[in-house]
């Protein structure tokens, strides 16, 4: 249908997979997902998460926008801090123990991305490199420095 009002564009692209289609990949793997909140271009799910057999089960709340952003906290427990550290490896925020999974900046992901094939796997591998750090306070899971002095010292001075 065209006409001076509605043109209609055939090179016109989706900006993104639209949120009913990533909660709908999401739910044939995890069934038991609790939706706290679902919206046209937005939702907010908890996943349970166990990196490994022998792993603690986490309860992970996956909040996304459509075209945005995701954001991802593990709200199950308090996570444990190394003996040697003051602060969680790899999260925007140790109080909210909202994880820092990719780079933006990189552009890593993008939301052409579906949740399912990269955002959960993510938390699963972050998840599992956080019960590797908890003993001596190394982070094996790659990424930036998150502890620059780490050859000098023990205890981290400047790492707040």
């Amino acid at each position: 249908m065209s006409s001076k009002f509605f043109k209609a564009n055939s090179k016109r692209k989706l900006k993104g997979i639209p949120s009913t289609e990533q909660l709908k990949r999401i739910r044939t793997e995890f069934p038991e997902i609790k939706v706290l909140k679902s919206g046209w271009d937005n939702f907010e799910i908890v996943v349970q998460i166990r990196p490994t057999a022998i792993s603690e089960l986490y309860d992970v709340k996956i909040i996304y926008t459509e075209n945005k952003w995701v954001k991802i906290f593990v709200i199950s427990k308090t996570l444990e801090l190394a003996k040697n550290r003051t602060k969680l490896p790899h999260v925007y925020d140790s109080q909210k123990q909202q994880l820092c999974l990719y780079s933006p900046s990189k552009k890593e992901w993008n939301a052409h991305n579906y949740i399912i094939d990269t955002i959960i796997p993510w938390v699963s591998e972050w998840l599992y490199y956080y019960e590797l750090w908890l003993p001596e306070g190394k982070w094996l899971g790659g990424g930036h420095n998150e502890y620059p002095n780490e050859d000098n010292t023990e205890t981290l001075v400047n790492e707040e």
